[in-house]
């Protein structure tokens, strides 16, 4: 590896328990179980990365990727380090609804997030530049502590958009632009003053 590059392997967590319906959910600081099947493809990741030479596995406090880290940890043989600041977006009054849920419980709330998706606050959540005021400073340390080396990140969707936004180059309003499956990872390489994407949203390391 090029002494000056970090490589960050960053995957979402598996599926949540209350999403096996196939609906979406805000799940955000509620910590939530992952599915048996999502347990499976943790363990299909950490075999994958086991071939990486991967030093630190880092993820989020919550369950969703807790879980996930604990695993991939296991079987790469490092350590397993919880961040609090990688959870996913504070959502405040949606948490663990639907967005049926939401429109039904607090349409004027709705009306009003999308209309001013990045600055209006949902009541008891974090703005888009709060979220990255926490994220931001926590990943740029973990990729600095590990110059030459490969680190693991298992984290949220919305996490994983706002870094991968920055890596890109593009700026928060493009979030949307790609998709973040359940369980899928993304590869980086970064130097001092470059980022490289390598992989998005891959169902697997081949």
């Amino acid at each position: 590896m090029n002494e000056n590059l970090t490589t960050v392997y960053l995957l979402r967590h598996g599926q949540t328990v209350n999403t096996t319906d196939g609906v979406f959910r805000y799940n955000g600081h509620i910590d939530i179980d992952i599915t048996s099947e999502a347990l499976q493809q943790m363990k299909k990741r950490g075999e994958e990365l086991s071939r990486c030479a991967v030093k630190a596995v880092y993820a989020s406090d919550l369950c969703r990727c807790r879980r996930g880290g604990e695993i991939i940890a296991e079987i790469v043989g490092c350590p397993l380090y919880l961040k609090k600041n990688l959870r996913e977006f504070k959502m405040g009054d949606w948490e663990g609804l639907t967005s049926a849920e939401v429109e039904k419980k607090f349409p004027d709330q709705l009306k009003a997030k999308f209309t001013d998706f990045f600055n209006y606050r949902i009541p008891g959540s974090e703005t888009i530049r709060e979220v990255e005021a926490r994220v931001f400073p926590e990943f740029d340390q973990l990729v600095k502590q590990h110059r030459s080396e490969a680190i693991a990140v298992i984290a949220h969707g919305g996490i994983n958009l706002l870094l991968l936004t920055r890596a890109l180059g593009l700026s928060s309003q493009s979030i949307f632009s790609f998709a973040q499956d359940f369980g899928c990872i993304n590869q980086l390489q970064i130097g001092s003053d470059f980022t490289r994407v390598i992989m998005l949203n891959s169902s697997g390391l081949h």
